[in-house]
């Protein structure tokens, strides 16, 4: 007779440790619940320390485990001593999540180069250096590891105006995360991505650009009937860096309640 599965191995997180870029809100804050709460030591790191601590200390008394890390993906230094301060710490480093971005708004023919650079310098570059950094920390400690980077519906397939740089970048990351995943999988470490369809977050309503025409927000609503949760993106990155994805490497998963389909 067979027995039956214990289910909950599958998404069991205890004695890892993530490291969760834009962990101090939004997005990113959910992830870093997620994980905690699937037994995952979360060091939560963002360019708004006060708030990144604030996100890992409601962790720590909801009973988790979590410290935070200010670092500005723009720079390169920043992002290398945040890598060596996590594995300093915590003597390991287990799972990557990129979630920080910047989705700055202006139409095409408006768009600036200093926009551009700005997007592609933390959405992108950024993105490749905590790959970098962290695999250098995965392989050498020879557990292998999960990455996971948040990208964009919108790098497939654009619903919206004003987003060709943010769309752009977030196409890079895409590449970034096959070519990453290939280069990585003889060590042990899954790279994958999640390419959230329109959610609803904070730093969504400040993000500067031009008037949103509200004839259009129509066009945002998906077939299931609503704009995502941040809760639909976090349980997502859970199964991806969960040992229930363990042969799954080198995908980009559209979370978009369907949108792709209309």
């Amino acid at each position: 007779m067979s027995a039956l599965i214990d289910l909950s191995s599958l998404y069991d997180l205890g004695e890892k440790v993530a490291l969760v870029t834009g962990g101090a809100e939004g997005m990113g804050k959910e992830v870093c619940r997620f994980l905690a709460s699937a037994g995952a030591t979360v060091a939560v790191a963002d360019i708004n320390l006060p708030w990144a601590q604030d996100t890992a200390r409601e962790i720590v008394e909801a009973g988790g485990n979590a410290s935070a890390y200010h670092v500005d993906l723009a720079a390169e230094q920043s992002v290398v001593d945040l890598l060596h301060a996590v594995r300093k710490q915590h003597e390991r480093l287990d799972i990557l999540v990129n979630v920080a971005g910047l989705q700055d708004r202006e139409f095409l023919t408006e768009t600036s180069l200093a926009l551009w650079d700005k997007l592609h310098n933390v959405n992108l570059r950024g993105s490749f250096l905590t790959i970098r950094e962290a695999a250098k920390i995965m392989r050498a400690d020879g557990r292998g590891g999960r990455i996971v980077n948040i990208s964009s519906m919108g790098s497939v397939h654009p619903i919206f105006e004003g987003l060709v740089a943010y769309n752009a970048s977030k196409a890079g990351v895409n590449g970034l995360t096959r070519n990453a995943a290939y280069e990585l999988a003889q060590h042990g470490i899954n790279v994958n991505a999640i390419l959230p369809g329109n959610t609803t977050t904070a730093g969504q309503g400040r993000t500067p650009g031009p008037p949103i025409d509200i004839s259009k927000l129509k066009n945002l609503t998906p077939p299931l009937g609503r704009t995502g949760k941040v809760s639909d993106i976090a349980s997502a990155v859970l199964f991806l860096v969960a040992p229930a994805s363990e042969w799954i490497t080198g995908q980009t998963l559209i979370v978009d309640g369907g949108h792709l389909n209309n």
